[in-house]
């Protein structure tokens, strides 16, 4: 039963009765009708105080949003109008109704009317907030394909950004429906069970097997704990949603066919969608690899909730568990590469998708364990796929489409040049670098790291030692770019051991830390919060990493400005999982955050959004 059925079915009910007794011409009177709404009050004040006190107890969500302010604060009001009134109500479930003043009108008029016009105030509003705002996005066509695939990306993330006042200019382009399952389901499909995965490194592993696979697929995408009727993944995703899908394109995986399957997660085993592999996939492994994972999003189930902001938080999502199947599988020696070339519509016609509903993002080459992983050529002609207009998803599908690559046919040019980039206007970080304490570099079992892993929002109010950030940062920093080398890391600095409080820009090659002249002082840990939409870990954290992408780098991207954009999130989230990794391993807690006003978060570690725009925060501290 729909959740909005569940919460109007006992006013319809109330409404209906009404209305049967009105036509019978047996309207109760106002003391009734007044216990029959304190019998309503009682029933929604229990149940939204109740789901409210157990999902922030059970989860720690933070509470952000100005809806639940105004939500607390009415049921602060309901219960003050409750006291007043458990007398009348207590009279009335003995039978001993309060008997109104003599010449005193038992027609409810005035409560009628006052309802009818509270029923058009709030219709009214619910009507103006589904237009309000809409607009449609122009892109300009630019000087050529590259330059507008790197117009739409511009107005995209502008569009996408959020500000105190873009709440009430913008609305979302597209109607997003209700939360899809949060698995895709395949059940008619063959299926084949897997082994069960290694929870630790093994000793030796001398093959690309069903078992190492099984190994890879439970770190990506494996079920790690059940709270509160959800789910959650090793890898994190925003709001708990796990957008991201698994596909696998064997050739030489020993147990498993050569195919292309679909991962079961529920399951924990395969369904086969073709005997062999199709030419489309085929072609865009190289030779030597063994098999490959395709990634895609169905962004139905982010955008129900996030809206036109979904494709930023599935790349930052996916990135976060490609670091997890690259960390599992050095911890395996099976060798692993990442594609940056591939043509997404052929892959999508072959797993037999609708690329307006679910979007293949990233294809990552297996290889036998000792074999290498050569450097393979992309897809030798390649074009930049034409951004259509908006049509389903809106903005989302726009990007999705300008973010990817088709295989150029007769006639048609390849992929174009660099995009020429924008100059950079550098962030005010002129003052002497601070050198870091040289990071031990460790070693440490992944595995076990992966599936104990959690975000954490509370944390205790001590300070973290500065060879703990040095740590960290260089753990965030290595391997360099894989897809982008655009991503640029910050810190704010609430309670660093020989720190400054403030906020500071990461120097990888010197590794060392720069001070921003926007330095935030212990004092305003408010300010942290504030760009965080408020919420409590970011103020509450001993420092808070922001991971922000060079907008000139990832515009002179050899596959293209838009395709920059997508390999920049991308990284931004492996870099955001290397955090979560190392911090676990050294007992600290780590929130990754993609919730945050664009302007207020530049402006806190002083860059200019001419030349950086921030893509993600992550809290740290120790757990509380």
């Amino acid at each position: 039963m729909n959740k909005l059925a569940w919460v109007l079915v006992p006013l319809l009910l109330v409404a209906l009765a009404a209305a049967v007794l009105a036509w019978r011409g047996r309207l109760p009177g106002r003391a009734v009708l007044n216990a029959w709404s304190s019998l309503l009050l009682l029933v929604y004040l229990g149940a939204t105080a109740g789901l409210g006190i157990f999902w922030v107890a059970n989860q720690h969500l933070p509470v952000f949003d100005w809806h639940y302010v105004f939500g607390y604060a009415t049921l602060l009001l309901l219960a003050v109008h409750l006291a007043y009134n458990l007398r009348a109500l207590w009279a009335h479930l003995r039978r001993r109704p309060v008997v109104p003043p003599a010449g005193a009108d038992r027609r409810p008029v005035a409560g009628a009317l006052a309802l009818a016009g509270l029923g058009l105030a709030v219709g009214g509003a619910y009507w103006l907030g589904l237009r309000h705002g809409r607009t449609e996005l122009q892109v300009g066509a630019g000087t050529g394909p590259g330059d507008r695939g790197l117009a739409l990306i511009e107005t995209f993330h502008a569009h996408s950004s959020h500000s105190r006042a873009g709440v009430l200019r913008r609305a979302p382009a597209a109607d997003w429906g209700g939360a899809p399952p949060p698995f895709k389901s395949l059940a008619d499909r063959p299926f084949l069970a897997l082994p069960p995965a290694w929870r630790g490194a093994p000793e030796h592993a001398t093959a690309l097997h069903a078992q190492a696979l099984a190994t890879l697929l439970w770190h990506a995408t494996g079920v790690t704990a059940e709270r509160g009727g959800l789910r959650l993944r090793a890898a994190p995703s925003s709001g708990a949603l796990f957008a991201t899908e698994l596909y696998v394109a064997a050739r030489r995986i020993g147990g498993v066919a050569p195919g292309l399957w679909h991962h079961d997660v529920p399951g924990g085993g395969l369904r086969e969608l073709s005997a062999g592999l199709p030419s489309a996939v085929a072609a865009a492994l190289p030779d030597e690899a063994a098999g490959a994972l395709v990634a895609t999003a169905v962004f139905r189930r982010s955008g129900h909730k996030y809206g036109d902001r979904t494709y930023r938080y599935v790349l930052a999502d996916l990135g976060h568990l490609l670091e997890n199947l690259r960390a599992a599988a050095a911890a395996l020696g099976v060798p692993l590469r990442l594609a940056r070339g591939f043509d997404e519509s052929r892959l999508a016609q072959a797993l037999g998708l609708d690329e307006r509903e679910e979007g293949v993002l990233a294809l990552v080459w297996l290889y036998a364990p000792g074999a290498g992983a050569p450097d393979a050529a992309a897809l030798a002609r390649l074009r930049a796929a034409t951004p259509a207009a908006a049509v389903t998803l809106g903005v989302t599908e726009a990007v999705h489409r300008a973010t990817s690559l088709r295989v150029a046919g007769e006639g048609e040019t390849a992929l174009p040049g660099p995009a020429a980039a924008r100059a950079v206007v550098p962030g005010s970080f002129a003052a002497p670098p601070l050198a870091l304490p040289r990071p031990v570099r460790s070693t440490y079992d992944p595995l076990p790291v992966i599936a104990a892993r959690r975000s954490v929002r509370r944390y205790r109010a001590r300070p973290l030692p500065l060879e703990a950030l040095s740590e960290l940062l260089d753990a965030m920093s290595r391997p360099a770019a894989l897809l982008s080398g655009a991503v640029r890391l910050h810190v704010v600095a609430h309670a660093v051991q020989g720190l400054a409080a403030g906020a500071w820009r990461y120097d990888a090659a010197m590794h060392a830390l720069r001070a921003s002249a926007s330095g935030v002082p212990a004092a305003e840990r408010r300010r942290t919060r504030a760009a965080a939409l408020d919420q409590d870990a970011a103020a509450d954290a001993a420092a808070v990493i922001v991971i922000a992408i060079d907008r000139a780098a990832f515009a002179t991207d050899a596959m293209g400005a838009a395709r920059g954009y997508r390999h920049a999130f991308l990284e931004a989230g492996m870099a955001g999982e290397r955090l979560y990794l190392r911090a676990g391993s050294l007992g600290l807690g780590v929130c990754a955050v993609g919730a945050f006003y664009d302007d207020e978060a530049a402006a806190l570690i002083g860059v200019d959004q001419e030349g950086e725009w921030v893509v993600h925060f992550a809290t740290l501290g120790w757990p509380a």
